[in-house]
């Protein structure tokens, strides 16, 4: 029987949730030091968590060096991932971090050959791609079952109501991240080459690009059309794809977090119907834990999950492609 993995989380924002998890996998986890340089949030959160004050800390280096772990969860911003990820390589120890794994390909596939020479797991927290609808659309995909992929669009419209506080792009590393590696998942092939712009909407109030567009093209030829917006009037989320002998439709009323639906259409008279699915009702919670469980099992010797962080560059090479197209205004091409 394994050990739990001593695991430090940085971060007491979006981290409440991995602590969550934590506590739900006892079996495989334990939290023995939480992190943030906010001191009063983070001792709030401890204690509507029912942990221990000790756990808490404003500094990573000194957790690393006095705390015995075996592993960190990165929950802060998109900036801070660069530094963060490396710190914790250097100390020796397996990393899950939210999306995105850095800001760059290069920054990413730089701190990734770093773990890999150490015989360290990365994973990055995808989990937008385990929600069961887009699994089913996934599997149609993957069998072919209404032929191959031909092209489609994928638009999603989020009624954020303000912006996020981050970085230059931060639509990019907020939204648009989710969405290139829903539709690799669903598509069950990389994204070989990019057309697009990260840009302001000419009557925005935000200070940064709020929103993105490009044409995706994929290993097989096929291409897909994206809008990506947080600065939507309403939610709403579609992703269609045209194959040789049908069309799928996945929908999603709040961008990934909403009910889910979907499609399917074969004759041009009848139109699209409904198709039936395993709809479980997954919350972000279950599907965070789901994601970390794959993690330590991975890193107690079972299979590389999805999620790893080699897989993930695909997703980091395509946002690469787009920022690169955005300044030059051609088609990039996708290189890993």
């Amino acid at each position: 029987m394994v050990e739990p993995l001593k695991t430090v989380v940085v971060g007491a924002g979006r981290g409440r949730s991995h602590v969550q998890s934590i506590q739900r996998l006892p079996n495989l986890f334990e939290l023995v030091a939480w992190v943030d340089l906010d001191a009063t949030r983070l001792n709030e959160q401890i204690t509507e968590a029912g942990l221990p004050a000790a756990i808490a800390s404003t500094s990573l280096v000194e957790t690393l060096e006095h705390t015995d772990c075996d592993a960190v969860v990165v929950a802060t911003w998109a900036r801070t991932h660069e530094a963060i990820v490396g710190q914790a390589i250097d100390a020796q120890k397996h990393i899950l971090v939210e999306k995105p794994y850095a800001l760059t390909l290069a920054t990413s596939r730089g701190l990734q050959d770093k773990a890999t020479a150490a015989g360290l797991k990365v994973v990055v927290n995808q989990q937008w791609r385990y929600k069961p609808g887009q699994r089913a659309v996934r599997k149609l995909l993957t069998e072919q079952a209404y032929g191959e992929a031909q092209v489609g669009h994928l638009v999603t419209y989020k009624a954020r109501g303000s912006e996020y506080p981050d970085s230059e792009h931060s639509q990019l590393w907020q939204m648009t991240v989710h969405e290139i590696d829903s539709v690799i998942s669903m598509m069950g092939q990389p994204i070989t080459a990019v057309a697009g712009h990260s840009f302001r909407p000419p009557a925005t109030t935000w200070v940064r690009e709020s929103s993105a567009t490009a044409e995706l093209t994929f290993k097989n030829g096929a291409r897909v059309v994206m809008v990506s917006t947080s600065d939507a009037r309403v939610n709403g989320h579609e992703f269609r794809i045209e194959c040789e002998r049908g069309a799928i439709v996945y929908r999603n009323t709040q961008g990934f977090g909403g009910e889910e639906s979907l499609l399917v259409g074969t004759d041009r008279n009848a139109g699209l119907t409904p198709m039936t699915f395993n709809d479980t009702k997954l919350t972000t919670g279950d599907i965070d834990a789901q994601v970390m469980e794959g993690w330590a099992n991975w890193i107690n010797g079972g299979t590389e999950p999805e999620t790893s962080g080699p897989e993930n560059l695909h997703i980091i090479g395509a946002l690469d492609a787009l920022l690169a197209s955005t300044s030059s205004g051609r088609t990039v091409p996708v290189t890993i």
